[in-house]
């Protein structure tokens, strides 16, 4: 199975042409920052871009209705990571069908947990959305194979363990976990922790169906030049590839 390139990006007024940029990159599936006043999960560098997003008028609505009109334009497919608060306050219904109607492929709701997810999951039964499970590398044995059992779509695994070792490598614990998480589930399952460059990918890969870089993409789209980028993320394709 080819490894899955998975690069996150904020929602904001230039998102459609990033988007454009990763799908020409390799970029399997694109996940969208939905920026929110109150985020959990996002660490400084996705905060900073949530704020700026917000301060430019950037809401669910206008990602909503820019994917619907760009979504022939965009080859590979995307999520959205947001929190159930947004989708609360649209309405369920309302939200996946606006989902839908845009393209979407899926939701990443960080701030719910297994079983509210699995709770949504029945409020919606026809829903083409696929519903993604995150596993922290802490989860429990028990609760790791529930989660992977119910996983839609892929699996996004994560731990609180970002950085590498002495050596540049992740450690051997995190692969093992990985590993036993892809023996119980029937879709791929992606790393997203502490992955910046291509060396962080050919080791991760031993273990992963593939990666999430959040931060450094996010750094790169707001600090470097279009080359510079798309370089840096064609570098991240090859290691995928290699």
């Amino acid at each position: 199975m080819s490894k899955l390139f998975i690069p996150y990006i904020m929602g904001n007024k230039s998102f459609i042409e990033n988007m454009k940029t990763l799908s020409a990159a390799g970029a399997d599936i694109i996940e969208v920052g939905v920026p929110f006043s109150d985020p959990v999960a996002d660490g400084p560098v996705i905060m900073d871009a949530g704020s700026k997003a917000i301060e430019e008028g950037v809401n669910i609505q206008y990602i909503l209705d820019e994917l619907k009109s760009h979504q022939a334009e965009i080859e590979s497919d995307y999520v959205l990571m947001t929190y159930y608060n947004i989708i609360n306050f649209y309405g369920e219904d309302a939200f996946f069908t606006a989902c839908e109607d845009a393209g979407v492929y899926g939701l990443i709701i960080p701030d719910l947990p297994f079983e509210l997810l699995e709770q949504l999951k029945e409020r919606h039964p026809q829903r083409k959305l696929h519903i993604i499970s995150l596993i922290a590398m802490t989860t429990s044995e028990e609760r790791i194979e529930q989660i992977a059992k119910q996983a839609e779509g892929f699996i996004y695994t994560v731990t609180m363990n970002a950085t590498t070792g002495e050596n540049g490598k992740f450690h051997p614990q995190l692969k093992s976990k990985i590993k036993q998480i892809k023996e119980i589930s029937s879709v791929p399952v992606v790393a997203g922790f502490g992955i910046r460059t291509p060396d962080h990918v050919k080791d991760i890969i031993e273990a992963s169906d593939g990666v999430v870089i959040g931060s450094e993409i996010v750094r790169r789209f707001s600090e470097d030049n279009h080359d510079t980028t798309t370089d840096y993320l064609n570098s991240i394709r090859q290691a995928l590839d290699s």
